[in-house]
This record gives C-alpha cells, structure tokens and sequence, in this order.
C-alpha cells in the first residue's frame, strides 16, 4: 500500500513537469489567438458564420498560418437562406461543408484595392473561381463577389483578411448554362426551345452568357401549353425566341445595378437575337438611394421581372425571368 503511495505521488510529481516542458517545445499558435477564425469569433455580426466554420472544420483552417482572405456572410446572410440559428446551421452540416471553403481565398486579397473592373476571376479555396467586381460610379462604391455586396471591407487579422458579404456564396454546379437552365424544373419548357432549336451545343461550350430564362408559366400565357408543344415548333421559330434571351457575357443582377446610366437608372442590353431589352432598376423600399433589382423590357412587351437570380454555371450566369421578351 505504501508503495503505490509512493508512485502515485511520484506520477504526480512528474506530470507538470512534462507539462512544462512541453509547454516550452511548443510554439504558441497566435492564429487561433488573432487570426481570421478568431476574428470571427469576436465578430457579433458574423456569429451564424462561426457555427458554420465551426460545424464544418474550417475554422480550424483559417487558425493556421495561411494567409487566407474570408468572405463571410452576415448573420441576416444565413439567416435569408433559411439558416437562422446555431442550431439550424449544426443541422444543415452536410450542405455547408461543400460551400464553406467557396467562402474563402487561399491568398491575403484586398478587396477594396482591386482594379475597377467587372467579374475579376479569384480562385476560392474548393478551386472553383470567384468573380469579384469593384466599381465606381457617381452614386457608389461597390465591391460584389458573385452578384453578392461586400458590405465589410479587408478588416485584417493575423493571418489574412475578413471581409462580410450581404449574402451566402454558392458553388458551382452546372458546368454550363444550358444544364443549369436544365436543372430547374420551372424552366422546362425554356430548355425543351433550347434543345429542339438545335442550339444547346452552343450554350454548352463558349460564353460566358448571361440567360434570362423564361419561367414555364411564361410559356403558358402565350398559350403555349406543355413541353411537347414546344418540340412541335418550327427550329427556327425558337432560335429566335431562345436567341432572345441570352447576352454574351457574365453579368450577375448587381452588375446591372453598377452599370446602369445614372441619370435615367436603365441600360441596354444586346440579346443574341439582335433585339435590345430596356433593363430598369428597381429601387430597395428599405435603404434610400439603393436598388433591389431590375425589371426587363423590349420595345413591344410589358415590364417582365427576375423571380430567380445569378445561378452561376461554367460559362455564364441564368437568371429566371417572369415573362417572354419579345424578339
């Protein structure tokens, strides 16, 4: 009995000692003390993308060395698609560990030092590009990534940057805009005109394009009625339609909004078809001197509004449209 006293105390004798010297081999990690995931962690407005670095592991990531440069999205980001709590974000693990690491460079960027120009391609840290505007005009500043506003801009940390966005940065799934389009089942019937008008080759190679695909009930107030219809049109009757509807180009919503007159709030885009559609801005009811969006209009039909925006594909953007545009 004595002697298991006696080792007992001379473990315990040991074990700070070993703590010690330990403590003395290992090098402190001021990354996780000062670096971006810390950042975040202190950041109130950025505690929805704690749980998610968190959830996924990435925050383990951006406590090394790096330099990394993170894009990530506020807390009302998370909580618009659906996301708007700890909790919920634990839940939604799976979905986040693919799209976290599109949140952030693999490089220290500073955004707002960026050249003026539109869609700069940045390689995000899944290998997939992001495309960075910066631009200036009259009545703002704006860096967007994606068609999505930076809102914080290149706040430093130890090992990079942290910038917040105003909205969740999505991955790339379609490798072109043709199989995006295919991939909604409310555009159908846009896709059916696509393949039956012999132009899906096109879409599926070159580019960049920027779509603005009509919805199916679009279809169907012009009394085309099912998908079959559609196959049982002349080719050349939905070249035009399809041609009618698509820009060369990437250009996300917000890239209309930088680029419009500023005086008139409207641009003119030039469709494939060599139709022009009038694109206006939309003012935001929320923020003063803001837009929300962007209506289209040709010089024959009525105002036709995006009811789904900037799915990013390979080659281009595709934006759901509410109505035909005239071609």
């Amino acid at each position: 009995m004595e002697l298991k006293k006696i080792i007992t105390r001379l473990i315990m004798g040991v074990m700070p000692f070993t703590a010690c010297t330990k403590d003395k081999v290992q090098p402190e990690n001021i990354y996780a003390k000062t670096g971006i995931a810390a950042v975040v962690n202190s950041n109130f407005s950025l505690s929805l993308c704690k749980y998610a670095l968190l959830t996924t592991h990435y925050n383990d990531t951006l406590s090394k060395p790096g330099p990394y440069t993170l894009l990530g999205p506020s807390n009302d980001a998370f909580t618009a698609a659906g996301w708007p709590s700890g909790a919920a974000i634990i839940r939604a693990s799976d979905s986040l560990q693919a799209m976290m690491p599109y949140h952030f460079i693999r490089a220290a960027i500073k955004m707002d030092s960026l050249p003026l120009a539109f869609n700069q391609p940045l390689m995000a840290g899944n290998g997939q590009p992001l495309y960075v505007t910066h631009w200036v005009n009259s009545r703002d500043t704006a860096v967007v990534v994606n068609g999505v506003r930076v809102s914080t801009l290149d706040k430093p940390a130890a090992n990079g940057l942290v910038n917040i966005t105003d909205g969740i940065l999505n991955p790339i799934v379609y490798n072109d805009v043709q199989q995006a389009v295919s991939g909604d089942p409310s555009l159908s019937m846009f896709n059916a005109a696509i393949i039956k008008s012999g132009l899906a080759p096109d879409y599926n190679n070159g580019g960049p394009y920027t779509v603005f695909a009509p919805v199916n009930t679009a279809f169907n107030a012009i009394g085309i009625m099912t998908v079959d219809s559609i196959y049982k049109m002349d080719a050349a009757t939905l070249q035009k339609i399809v041609k009618a509807h698509i820009a060369t180009g990437r250009n996300f919503i917000y890239d209309y909004i930088l680029k419009a007159d500023v005086t008139t709030n409207t641009y003119q885009e030039h469709m494939l078809s060599g139709a022009i559609s009038t694109i206006t801005l939309v003012a935001d009811p929320v923020r003063q001197g803001r837009f929300s969006g962007i209506i289209l209009q040709t010089a024959s039909s009525a105002n036709v509004s995006i009811s789904r925006k900037n799915i990013l594909a390979g080659n281009g953007v595709v934006h759901s449209i509410s109505g035909l545009l005239n071609q």
